[in-house]
């Protein structure tokens, strides 16, 4: 299904469907239930609405697994019906469009909070997520698209668990405000660079206030970017009127100003909130023979190759310190590392970050280049300290650089770091040092060797 995505990408500019829930709504869909529930049991309004979208010249239409999550159906009293309401939903979708048009998997965010802020743990997040894209893809499902995300580590958690049941193609979009970060705080670059190193398929924006607003954020993104960037805007701002939620902007004037979002580099566009099949086609006429103008992959690969990511923040570090083998002139904490930090290891031990706060302060302090974090020492299960550690650090003064000889705990870290990594090698063994790189490249993780 991949090749299909690029042989499109190739072809033309991809035209996503526009929004599903206010049209819905206006076909009689209530506010108050459960939005799967009630389109399998009014199949027919999803049904026209997505033919009307593929008649419209639509590429891919969404199917409406949005919120289709054990946690978000809970609030129903439907989460032991993840894979029948995610099976059914799809099916819907395609008897809609048929084969020709693809059809996406749809996932969003499932509205608890992830340790620290909150109580859900990052294993229970992947749990949840693993069983819904299961669904999807046994469902037969395209590609998937993972959509309206505000939090980089939910984000991560959706895709790794994509990535664990399936090889199907995966679509991010986050959701942006008017200064160009999440609601917690990501801007669009680092999430780009993030996920495309895990490996998705494309990246983009979806939701915001209107196509306009996109713009500086697409122009910030595009020198980075190696996947296709992504284009989903409202129809403008949402107004009340007369006790109902309306969208300002019409087909023509939106189809014109996302039109100018493909002249800037997007290669694949479409509709949110308040856009409706008319939106769809006066777009899919706007960007017929239009060229993706994208930068070119080797040029935005050459810019990030060595760029690391936390939540909030990137670092492009200098490419000196990879090419010459050596970190003679990089100052290196080490003060997170169990062999040489007395009150680190006794952390590790308890499972406890009592000295962690006062470490990190120090070294805020020394200002280091990089900040080493190895955990290998005996005593010390690496896997259950990585689960938890990156939830307690600063990850803000400076690029973490993990280390370890043992690909589990190494394994386990890239799972739980919030960003793409950094790994430190100081591995001795070849066969040692062969499945860290395999780790490394799993997870799109950055390596810098160095014998410490």
């Amino acid at each position: 299904m991949r090749k299909k995505l690029d042989s499109l990408l190739s072809e033309k500019i991809i035209i996503l469907d526009g929004a599903t829930g206010t049209n819905l709504q206006k076909c009689g869909m209530p506010g108050n239930v459960c939005p799967e529930r009630w389109i399998m049991d009014h199949p027919e309004p999803l049904k026209q609405l997505q033919k009307a979208y593929a008649d419209a010249g639509c590429d891919i239409v969404y199917a409406p697994t949005f919120s289709a999550n054990r946690i978000k159906l809970k609030e129903y009293g439907l989460e032991d019906q993840v894979e029948e309401i995610n099976r059914c939903l799809v099916r819907i979708s395609r008897d809609a469009v048929g084969e020709d048009i693809m059809v996406a998997g749809d996932m969003t965010m499932t509205g608890e909070q992830l340790e620290p802020i909150g109580d859900l743990t990052f294993d229970e997040l992947l749990l949840c997520y693993e069983e819904q894209a299961r669904a999807i893809a046994e469902a037969g499902a395209d590609i998937f698209v993972v959509e309206t995300m505000m939090n980089l580590q939910e984000t991560r958690a959706a895709v790794l668990a994509i990535q664990k049941v399936c090889t199907i193609p995966i679509m991010v979009t986050m959701t942006f405000d008017a200064n160009g970060r999440t609601l917690y705080g990501t801007d669009g670059i680092t999430a780009l660079i993030t996920f495309q190193s895990m490996g998705v398929a494309a990246f983009g924006m979806n939701c915001s206030c209107g196509p306009k607003n996109m713009e500086p954020m697409l122009e910030a993104m595009k020198p980075y970017a190696r996947i296709p960037l992504i284009v989903k805007a409202n129809a403008g701002l949402p107004e009340y009127v007369n006790g109902e939620t309306v969208f300002s902007m019409g087909p023509e004037e939106f189809s014109r100003e996302t039109a100018g979002l493909i002249t800037r580099g997007a290669a694949m566009a479409g509709g949110c909130c308040g856009t409706t099949p008319e939106h769809i086609r006066s777009l899919a006429l706007a960007a017929s023979g239009m060229p993706c103008l994208g930068q070119a992959p080797a040029e935005a690969e050459a810019k990030t190759a060595y760029a690391v990511t936390t939540q909030r923040k990137t670092w492009f570090l200098d490419p000196d310190m990879f090419a010459k083998g050596n970190l003679e002139n990089v100052r290196i904490n080490t003060m997170l590392n169990a062999m040489e930090n007395d009150d680190f290891y006794r952390d590790l031990q308890s499972g406890q970050w009592d000295a962690l706060y006062d470490i990190m302060e120090d070294i805020a302090d020394d200002m280091p280049d990089l900040i080493q974090v190895c955990v290998d020492a005996d005593g010390i299960d690496g896997v259950r300290a990585m689960k938890t550690l990156f939830n307690e650090m600063d990850l803000s003064i400076a690029p973490v650089a993990i280390s370890s000889v043992h690909p589990e705990t190494l394994e386990a870290a890239l799972t739980y770091y919030p960003g793409r990594a950094l790994v430190l090698d100081i591995s001795q063994d070849d066969h040692v040092k062969a499945a860290i790189m395999a780790v490394c490249k799993q997870y799109g993780a950055v390596m810098l060797e160095n014998k410490i």
